[in-house]
């Protein structure tokens, strides 16, 4: 399948200023550095990195939570453009070195000598220039004063990375007030790993009419001194009217309130500065091959629709930590079906990023002498084994790329075809545009490095979803509804946060919930 056929067209160039300030692109985090040295140290993240923005553009681009996946891809193809330089230098050597044998200028033994010293000088230069890279523009470095330097965000240039590339990049990463297109089974792509989940269905009940209410409002009956109905079970109270309310009027109130009580309203010492809150409309963005590839404009879903392709808008509440480098999320849906309001909770974490890509923080600061001579030594060390696995592990692609009908084809999944006769054989064939991974997930760490990181993860959702439940219940409380069911779900969800504490046995990843759904109870 062609890879043309499979390019989605990109709007007109656009600035990437803006997105300096919007909340889900850091380019400057260390998440971004981090993931742009890991193109460099780690050619299997390098090829991925490729593969999943350039190579596979016809699909959704993962949102970026905390980092900017534009400088990543950048320094892969700079990484990769290193490799090949290396390459075209040894075959242009070896074709000079053919031809001295040919007019007999060289034998056959000095031509050995000649080839294998290219091989090494090469690799030499190849090593030099990464270190020099990874050392000059992606390392962290503190100055006598203090403070610290190094990556700005900035990034090579490349004649891949298109303008158009850029702005289909920039448009789809951004999370923030957009539709999001996923291509798996989880919406939540680009999230990292679900640490925590419960949902509730309160019923909604106008509030029991007291004594400190000054006067009968519309709706109001038996105030105090009034004879009130009776039940099978003894008197009923009298109940208010419940004040209408959509789900946008829910959503906009909770992220006011969220953005205003955690970060824009809160003392300087007790805010939280890595905060923002979002609102996203999550979609499968699944066509044919001869179908429109253009993903369905983004809408308020005010209901949530049973159906295929069908959007589903969530509040996203993301606090990045650690320098972008620790980011937890929590993505709150509401629906209303008749007077019940069903509410959705689930929080994710993107981990600690492999500590191997850490290592740029180590490199020396200058290549001395000394410093050469031992890169020197080892690619003299390295260089045959080297050769012989790049060899061996590149000669089925390149093998494969030289066959006419298999050059830029792009392999897509197909359906399982249980049918009698096979017909999935004659049906289109199915594009998924959808997002899948992300390649800040693929460079997430199994494991938390410090202590500190898993319990900030603890903290962190711990925050958010008391804050959360606090909110929805003043919410309700302006909308005259009784909160004594409201109040009894809330004491239940925090318990079980806290007599759980989010981790789980093996200490890989936190995961309080993560299987335990309130089965029975609904999360109340």
């Amino acid at each position: 399948m062609a890879s043309d056929i499979l390019s989605v067209p990109a709007p007109p160039p656009e600035s990437r200023g803006p997105l300096a300030g919007r909340p889900s692109v850091d380019p400057a985090s260390d998440a971004t550095r981090l993931l742009c040295a890991g193109t460099y140290l780690d050619p299997v993240y390098r090829t991925t990195v490729i593969r999943e923005l350039l190579t596979h553009r016809f699909r959704v681009v993962a949102p970026s939570y905390g980092y900017d996946a534009v400088p990543v891809l950048a320094h892969a193809l700079a990484a990769r453009r290193l490799h090949r330089i290396r390459l075209a230098l040894l075959g242009a050597g070896g074709v000079v070195t053919f031809l001295l044998m040919a007019v007999g200028v060289l034998d056959g033994f000095a031509a050995l000598l000649l080839v294998l010293w290219m091989l090494w000088a090469t690799a030499f230069l190849r090593r030099v220039v990464t270190l020099q890279q990874l050392s000059a523009r992606l390392a962290r470095r503190t100055g006598a004063d203090g403070r610290t330097r190094g990556f700005d965000g900035s990034y090579p240039e490349h004649p891949e990375l298109t303008a158009q590339l850029i702005a289909k990049i920039d448009r789809e990463q951004t999370s923030d007030s957009s539709q999001i297109c996923y291509g798996g089974y989880k919406p939540f792509v680009g999230a990292g790993d679900q640490v925590r989940r419960w949902s509730t269905a309160e019923l909604l009940v106008g509030a029991p009419v007291s004594a400190f209410d000054g006067r009968q409002a519309p709706g109001m009956h038996g105030l105090p001194g009034m004879p009130t109905a009776s039940g099978a079970n003894g008197p009923e109270p009298r109940r208010k009217e419940i004040v209408p309310f959509t789900v946008e009027d829910i959503t906009d109130y909770v992220s006011a309130r969220m953005t205003s009580e955690l970060r824009d309203e809160a003392d300087r010492l007790a805010r939280i500065e890595g905060l923002a809150v979002e609102r996203s409309t999550f979609t499968t963005a699944v066509t044919t091959l001869h179908g429109a590839l253009t993903a369905i404009p983004a809408q308020s879903v005010d209901h949530w629709q049973d159906a295929y392709g069908s959007g589903r808008a969530y509040l996203c509440i993301r606090v990045g930590s650690w320098n972008q480098e620790l980011v937890t999320t929590a993505f709150v849906g509401f629906d209303l079906k008749g007077s019940t309001l069903h509410t959705e909770f689930y929080s994710y974490v993107l981990g600690p990023i492999r500590g191997s890509f850490h290592l740029v923080d180590r490199l020396p600061a200058r290549l001395d002498g000394r410093t050469l001579l031992k890169v020197a030594w080892h690619t003299l060390r390295a260089t045959p084994e080297a050769t012989l696995r790049s060899l061996f592990s590149r000669a089925p692609s390149a093998l494969s790329g030289l066959l006419p009908w298999k050059r830029n084809r792009i392999e897509l999944p197909k359906p399982v075809d249980t049918s009698e006769f096979g017909l999935g054989r004659y049906a289109d064939t199915v594009v998924n545009r959808g997002a899948l991974t992300s390649i800040r997930e693929l460079a997430s760490s199994g494991v938390f490095h410090v202590f500190f990181q898993e319990t900030d993860t603890i903290k962190y959702t711990q925050i958010v979803e008391r804050q959360l439940l606090h909110v929805i219940r003043d919410f309700l409380q302006e909308h005259n509804v009784d909160l004594a069911e409201h109040e009894a779900r809330q004491t239940n969800i925090l318990n079980y946060g806290s007599n759980n504490n989010f981790v789980n046995g093996n200490n890989n990843t936190t995961n309080s919930g993560t299987q335990n759904h309130f089965n029975g109870s609904d999360g109340g």
